[in-house]
């Protein structure tokens, strides 16, 4: 699935982007447990440079509602460790952030207002729902799906604005900030294959938290995230498969979807038990979703482990179209 017509991703004010997708010229992307950076090649659609820092526990704690910033100084540190070793680059900055941080929401509608303000001000008034603070807070970003008469399907998704705020400004010493931001699993979305009106299940597992999607041909369907906490790998699988079997089965009765693969990103990489689980409890052979090796040609020896560990969502970036 592709998200280059995805408007505004979470920009304020002033700065939203409407455009096409322009690939960030460097990414950073921030977790729990580590950040990672990457300098990317828009016209050889290659990554360049990859750096990881891990992160002391609880330097970030990502919640949709209040700070995330727990030990900020630490963090800092680590960002700046990470450009420094990949370079700063001149163009475009683009920032993924934690799942945890957003609320996704597949919206149904008969018709929309022709006018922005209208329409922004209806999509708000109905992710109200999902939202753990007053919605006139949220940034807004949204695509549409599918545009029928009568029917009209939309990806929406909003973070509130001091949250947002709080990783900007983290990353204000790069060419002025983020020109792009979006969730980590959005990134790897584009890595799924094009399949028509084929059902696939991704389980992206990454620094305690675990969000799926439900995907069919070029549409989001279904997108949830749970925190599980700090787990040993025998708990942790029980709980990811406990909860793709929650999504698989909520898939097939309430969309009426039958999921054709199923796809798992663990960064870094899960052991072997949480595969074999997962296939055990969905009946699934589970596939892994891993970084093309082509797109690493450009890297250093060094950083292809990196990569290969940490780099799935830099994949999806130059694997999404321009």
């Amino acid at each position: 699935m592709t998200w280059n017509a995805l408007k505004e991703r979470f920009k304020p004010g002033v700065r939203r982007r409407t455009g096409p997708f322009v690939l960030p010229a460097v990414a950073l992307e921030i977790e729990p447990d580590f950040v990672a950076g990457a300098r990317l090649n828009a016209t050889a659609r290659q990554v360049e440079r990859v750096a990881v820092r891990e992160l002391e526990t609880r330097a970030l704690q990502p919640l949709p509602n209040r700070s995330n910033f727990s030990e900020e100084a630490g963090l800092r540190q680590a960002i700046r460790s990470v450009t420094d070793a990949i370079g700063n680059g001149t163009g475009y900055v683009g920032l993924l952030v934690p799942d945890g941080t957003a609320r996704v929401g597949i919206l149904s509608f008969e018709t929309l207002p022709d006018y922005h303000a209208e329409a922004e001000a209806l999509v708000r008034w109905r992710m109200k729902e999902v939202l753990p603070y007053p919605a006139e807070e949220a940034r807004l970003s949204c695509q549409i799906l599918r545009n029928e008469p009568g029917n009209i399907e939309m990806l929406a998704v909003a973070a509130r604005g001091s949250v947002i705020s709080e990783y900007e400004l983290a990353l204000e010493h790069l060419n002025g900030g983020p020109a792009l931001i979006l969730p980590a699993t959005m990134a790897l979305l584009p890595l799924l294959p094009d399949r028509d009106e084929a059902g696939q299940l991704l389980i992206h597992v990454c620094s305690g938290w675990v969000t799926t999607v439900v995907v069919v041909g070029n549409s989001v369907r279904l997108w949830r995230n749970r925190d599980l906490g700090r787990m040993e790998p025998p708990e942790l699988a029980g709980d990811v498969a406990r909860e793709a079997a929650r999504v698989l089965a909520s898939s097939r009765d309430h969309l009426k979807v039958e999921i054709e693969r199923v796809w798992l990103c663990a960064r870094p990489p899960a052991t072997a038990e949480l595969g074999a689980e997962l296939a055990r409890v969905l009946a699934h052979l589970v596939e892994p979703l891993a970084p093309r090796s082509e797109l690493a040609a450009a890297l250093p020896g060094t950083e292809r482990l990196l990569f290969e560990r940490f780099g799935a969502t830099f994949a999806g970036l130059v694997s999404n179209p321009s």
